[in-house]
């Protein structure tokens, strides 16, 4: 194998590596808008989005200040499951669902 070759083909490993290790690091802050900007389009037209993005924003800083942060992330994944199976909310099921992202937040964790 020629030199040039070699050398590709160790800087896009490299380039892969740090691309994974880059997503791990803001793997919180990519799943956390996205499921916080899916919630705003399924929600009702007339539902507040401050409330939304500031109910996510206390779950967040919550879960960072407690250390769960792997908990808050299992959170918004099963969440994620959640939307994609519906095309819209309703104010009661919005409620329910910040409601619970507080609840989550407010609890100890037992060991």
């Amino acid at each position: 194998m020629k030199k040039a070759t070699v050398v590709i083909i160790c800087c896009l490993l490299l380039i892969l590596v740090a691309s994974m290790v880059m997503m791990r690091f803001y793997e919180l802050d990519l799943i956390h808008g996205v499921v916080l900007n899916a919630l705003i389009q399924k929600g009702p037209e007339n539902y507040s989005n401050r409330k939304v993005r500031q109910t996510f924003q206390v779950a967040r800083a919550g879960a960072e200040r407690e250390d769960r942060k792997q908990a808050y992330l299992r959170e918004l994944f099963s969440l994620s499951q959640r939307l994609e199976k519906v095309q819209e909310l309703s104010r009661d099921e919005m409620d329910e669902i910040l409601d619970s992202l507080i609840g989550e937040n407010n609890r100890t964790s037992e060991p």
